[in-house]
């Protein structure tokens, strides 16, 4: 009954969204176009349906992983529950396909050919996008019925969360003035979206079946929820206001945003009520009706705020006036700066908001630690590496260099190698691990995470030196590169995927026969990279303009010599120490 009155609520709030966001409308809008009304009402439905199957997939690997007792039978049924959602979206995600190439084509949606579908999977980012997602749901729904998967149900979580993620590159969030920002908080809006409901849907589902250890689950889960409440509002907030340009809600698009936001306090009320009633008459041996019932209220509404939100991606937001629009600053995010040089390199800063996050994060919480063992004692050039460390990606992140990053080969190539090489190499010194094992009480879930298989496949010397090499040069000659250049979020992600890949080599290649190895690869892939007569992504350093500096390809050349260089210099500085240490061990035997 629940199931149904949740898909009835969530129906009758889209129809009424989609009317009000004017998807129905008579005249054409920009990027929404006028087909059919099959395929108008055939998008709508297959977008919430694809929503709410993924919802419920990292709802189900949530409650596998976190919430019940391991490999219990209730772990096994939850699992099998995420298979079929995984699989439910998947199909959604067909049918989704099938209706936006219906809508792009302006055909009906029997009148599909097989160019059409191979032109929008193939050569459309939006396409390409769900292509990757259909792709992950077919995969999570295979890998969740195997016979280990009670233990890899972490795996398949993370799995399922990073399956969510690549139509926001591709949708309104990826085009709006502030590109990244966007993005970023959308991502963590959905994220926050599906661990909060997929995870209390299945919550109220199993708990007969966990009767006995229920104040613990729901302990478990309500704070996850209050973290999740507080992402969804904080990144809602920011996702609409760079959508609409500041506090203008006088559109279609800002009442359905004050719709989402009503919805969001109805469940902050709900979730207050359940803290002040529920979880503590659950704790005091009640039954767990109360509870049910009260979730099962929250499901309802959370339903109605998923159709909502469909219908807002249905919705064109507010349109800016076509003669303000700077055709490069619109392709850049920014308009285009001045020659480059150390002052504007330092001074000309532009905040990239998911590496904003990181360093306070990191700063905070290596701070917090170090106070805790401050009567043990923290050597003192441990916390200085790991400060300078994050100062490094601060810089090269949220600086001037960030901004040039995207107009100057050179100017990447300084902070890949900021972010990629120097960066780790200080952080890695500051031994983030051992003080968090010092300052826990009990460091059981992160001595887990860092021996498992992944984890120590990724820190293999082999391994790491490869990943090294082929992040910093052959990111460049992929396609990757010219997407990254104009999109900010798959830049920064692509930066975040650099640091880590840095923090492994350095981190895990523990002899310095490793290091040794890896000085002539970086000479000679750095000779490799100098030498084509091409440029990397010449197309979009053509459209900016630029009419200073370096031609584009000298321009590169100097890069490729930047990486090769700083990459010889870091692995020369890591390896130093690591000979000194065998030279004094040899001579202790």
């Amino acid at each position: 009954m629940l199931a149904i009155g949740a898909l009835a609520t969530a129906l009758v709030v889209l129809a009424l969204a989609v009317r009000l966001g004017g998807a129905f409308g008579a005249a054409a809008t920009p990027g929404l176009s006028q087909a059919g009304a099959l395929t108008k009402v055939g998008l709508a439905v297959a977008k919430l349906g694809m929503n709410v199957a993924s919802v419920l997939t990292v709802g189900w690997l949530l409650a596998a992983a976190v919430l019940v007792p391991e490999r219990s039978g209730t772990t096994r049924r939850c699992l099998l529950a995420a298979s079929r959602s995984a699989m439910a979206w998947a199909l959604c995600g067909l049918a989704l396909v099938a209706f936006t190439v219906s809508d792009l084509f302006g055909v009906p949606a029997t009148g599909i050919t097989g160019n059409m579908l191979r032109t929008f999977l193939i050569e459309l980012p939006q396409g390409r996008a769900l292509l990757l997602v259909i792709a992950a749901a077919v995969a999570l729904s295979f890998a969740a019925r195997l016979s280990g998967a009670e233990g890899a149900a972490g795996y398949l979580l993370i799995g399922a969360l990073a399956g969510l993620m690549p139509p926001l590159f591709t949708g309104h969030a990826a085009s709006a003035a502030h590109h990244a920002l966007a993005v970023h908080s959308l991502a963590a809006h959905v994220a926050g979206v599906s661990l909060w409901i997929g995870g209390l849907v299945a919550l109220v589902t199993v708990a007969p079946d966990v009767r006995d250890r229920l104040p613990e689950t729901v302990r478990r889960y309500s704070g996850l929820a209050l973290v999740s409440f507080a992402v969804v509002g904080v990144s809602g907030a920011v996702n609409a206001w760079v959508r609409l340009g500041g506090v203008h809600l006088g559109s279609r698009y800002g009442m359905l945003v004050v719709a989402k936001a009503a919805a969001l306090l109805v469940l902050g009320a709900m979730g207050w009520w359940h803290r002040r009633a529920t979880i503590p008459a659950l704790s005091s041996g009640a039954g767990a009706r109360g509870f049910v019932r009260l979730g099962a209220a929250e499901i309802l509404v959370m339903a109605a705020a998923m159709a909502l939100a469909t219908g807002l991606s249905r919705t064109p937001p507010p349109e800016v006036s076509p003669g303000t629009l700077d055709p490069v600053a619109l392709r850049l995010g920014f308009p285009l700066p001045g020659p480059a040089g150390p002052g504007p390199y330092l001074l000309n800063w532009w905040i990239d908001p998911l590496f904003l996050v990181l360093v306070t994060a990191g700063a905070v919480l290596y701070g917090a630690a170090v106070f805790r063992v401050r009567r043990d004692g923290w050597p003192l050039h441990r916390t200085l590496a790991w400060t300078a460390g994050l100062a490094v990606v601060l810089l090269a992140t949220c600086g001037g260099v960030a901004r040039y990053s995207m107009v100057l080969f050179s100017a990447h190539a300084v902070q890949h190698v900021m972010v990629g090489l120097a960066a780790p190499l200080l952080l890695v010194h500051g031994a983030p691990l051992t003080l968090a094992r010092k300052a826990l009480p009990s460091a059981r879930t992160l001595d887990a995470v860092a021996g498992s298989r992944g984890a120590r496949a990724a820190a293999h010397p082999v391994v790491a030196s490869a990943l090294l090499v082929v992040s910093l040069y052959g990111w460049y000659a992929s396609p990757l590169f010219a997407s990254s250049l104009a999109n900010h979020a798959l830049h920064s992600v692509a930066m975040a995927g650099f640091l880590a890949i840095g923090l492994a080599f350095f981190a895990g290649t523990a002899g310095p026969r490793a290091l040794l190895a890896a000085v002539p690869l970086h000479a000679l892939a750095g000779i490799a990279l100098a030498r084509p007569g091409t440029v990397f992504a010449g197309g979009w350093y053509g459209t900016l303009g630029r009419t200073w500096g370096a031609p584009p390809l000298d321009d590169q050349r100097l890069g490729a010599a930047v990486l090769a260089a700083a990459a010889v210099t870091a692995t020369g500085a890591a390896l130093v120490p690591r000979l000194l240490a065998a030279v004094r061990s040899g001579r202790q035997h």
